[in-house]
């Protein structure tokens, strides 16, 4: 059996800090949560590039920019970019999309492929 294909976390967006990231253990493994704009991301919380902290990376707007060799990812398109700005192929990072349960919990849907 594979892993499920939802995750209740049991948080809701007001236990975020928009300043830091919160690192959840789920089924397909280390993930971050990130509170922008009062939007609420979820991304891989190590780079695909090497497995840096990603999570402990610079936040900017929807930008994180890893701190071991400076890659920058958008956590809402998992889109590796350039110092302009520009899409870069490959090395995409794992994104779950973000639902709300009854209560207004976060839930968390499975990965989807990168």
């Amino acid at each position: 059996m594979g892993a499920p294909q939802r995750f209740e976390t049991q948080l809701f967006a007001r236990d975020l800090d928009p300043a830091r990231p919160k690192l959840l253990e789920t089924p397909w493994g280390t993930m971050a949560l990130y509170l922008i704009e009062g939007e609420v991301l979820c991304a891989a919380a190590f780079c695909p590039h090497l497995e840096g902290p990603l999570f402990e990376g610079t936040l900017s707007g929807a930008t994180i920019t890893c701190p071991w060799h400076q890659w920058r990812y958008d956590l809402r398109s998992g889109q590796r970019i350039a110092l302009l700005g520009v899409p870069l192929p490959g090395d995409k990072l794992a994104r779950c999309r973000v639902e709300r349960d009854a209560r207004g919990a976060i839930v968390l849907c499975a990965p989807e492929a990168t």
